[in-house]
Formats: C-alpha cells, sequence, structure tokens
C-alpha cells in the first residue's frame, strides 16, 4: 500500500483509515476501518467523531492541536506526564526524590532447565513458546478482507422461486472463514504435535486436513492478503 501524508483530522491521518487504491488522479482512497460498510473515501477527507490521530502519517509540519486525541497508550502517558510536570511548576513545587532503597540483587536467570532430560532451554526459545501456547489457546486473527467485498452480502437462493432468497452480511461469513481456518491450523499444530499418535494415523489425519484446506480455497478471493489463504 502507498504510504498516506495528510493534515491533522482528515481521514488519511486517522488509524483507522486503510488505503485500498490510488486513482488516476493521483487522488488516495480507502475505507473506514471502523465502518466498512461506508462507501470509499479520499485521504483527504475531514474526519468524523472517531478520528483517531496515527502521527506517522502527518505531513511535516503539520499543526496538531494541544488536545488532539492521541493514537497510543504510550503518548498518554507521555501527556499525562507533561501535564503534572507543568502543573507541578506553576504551583512552584519540585517533585520529592523517591527514598532509595538497597535491594540485594539477584543474579539474572540465562537458562532454564526443563524436561525429564535435563535439556537447557533459552529464555528466547521460553518466549516463542509461551506465545505458540497463547496463540493456540485464543485461536483467533483478523486478517484484513479484500476492499472489493467489504460491505457486501452473500445471497442464497433457493430452487424454488416462491421461497425467499436467504441474505447474509459478507462481514459475518467472511469472520466464520477465519474461525474455521484459526481452528484448523491448530488442529494441525496438535496433530504434528502429539507423540502418541503412529506415524500411519498422523498421515491419515493430515489428508483429512489437507483436504478441508483444498476444498475451502475457493474462499481465498476474501482476503486481501496471499498469506492469510487456504493452502492445501
Amino acid at each position: 500500500m502507498a504510504d498516506v501524508y495528510e493534515d491533522y483530522f482528515h481521514c488519511g491521518s486517522c488509524q483507522r483509515f486503510e488505503v485500498a487504491f490510488t486513482d488516476r488522479m493521483g487522488r488516495t482512497l480507502g475505507q473506514c476501518f471502523r465502518k466498512p460498510r461506508r462507501a470509499t473515501i479520499a485521504a483527504h477527507d475531514f474526519a468524523c467523531d472517531d478520528y483517531r490521530l496515527q502521527r506517522d502519517r502527518l505531513i511535516a509540519g503539520a499543526k496538531v492541536p494541544d488536545d488532539a486525541p492521541v493514537a497510543t497508550p504510550r503518548e498518554q502517558m507521555r501527556r499525562r506526564a507533561l501535564e503534572q510536570a507543568t502543573a507541578s511548576h506553576k504551583r512552584g513545587t519540585k517533585k520529592r526524590r523517591p527514598r532509595t532503597v538497597h535491594i540485594e540483587s539477584k543474579p539474572k536467570i540465562q537458562e532454564i532447565p526443563l524436561g525429564e532430560e535435563g535439556e537447557d532451554v533459552d529464555r528466547d526459545e521460553l518466549k516463542d513458546l509461551l506465545a505458540e501456547v497463547i496463540d493456540e489457546a485464543l485461536a483467533m486473527s483478523d486478517p484484513p478482507m479484500h476492499p472489493r467485498y467489504r460491505g457486501g452480502k452473500l445471497v442464497i437462493h433457493p430452487a424454488n422461486e416462491e421461497l425467499a432468497a436467504k441474505e447474509v452480511p459478507i462481514d459475518i461469513f467472511f469472520r466464520k472463514i477465519t474461525t474455521v481456518r484459526d481452528k484448523l491450523r491448530v488442529l494441525e499444530q496438535k496433530v504434528n504435535g502429539n507423540k502418541a499418535l503412529e506415524p500411519d494415523e498422523r498421515a491419515q489425519m493430515q489428508g483429512y486436513i489437507t483436504g478441508c484446506y483444498g476444498a475451502l480455497k475457493t474462499f481465498n478471493m476474501l482476503f486481501a492478503d496471499r498469506d492469510d489463504w487456504f493452502n492445501s
């Protein structure tokens, strides 16, 4: 996606604005992440009440008011600290330095022994392992949907023309497809890591999972990034 640089309180400098394409006139167009059903908007449009500033999208030298909505918790902490320091200076008082308490330091643990065989696991490896466990427990992701389908709907017509058609918002259908994909990935990880399975049993279950991926390839068009596709 192309970089966006806009003035304050324009859609292009909002963290909820997502670039879709650039037209022949060189204008950047996209959609609002908080309002996916809204029609395509231009980056230079004036923002709404949901505006959240993203400073790395501002034009160099753009003026930002003091009461501008902040975009990150770090910036909120920085702003609160600045306000407290300013108020303290106006009162003519200085902050007292905290009393120093000497605590006997303990040596840092570089390696942690795990397993019956006494193998050592590095702290970075342990962090990666914990991250994988958390991802498996949540089994959730939020891949972006292709801009052309946002706000659309899936219509199912019965063979009997006298019966009404069923309409499903494409956003809901996309979330269900994403949930199925995430569950399949977790299942595949558990099958590959299950040492109790025999090699032929593992190969058979992997074949079932691969078949599910292949059957769901039809819905790859809904994903904006190829990395999120179903790959058998």
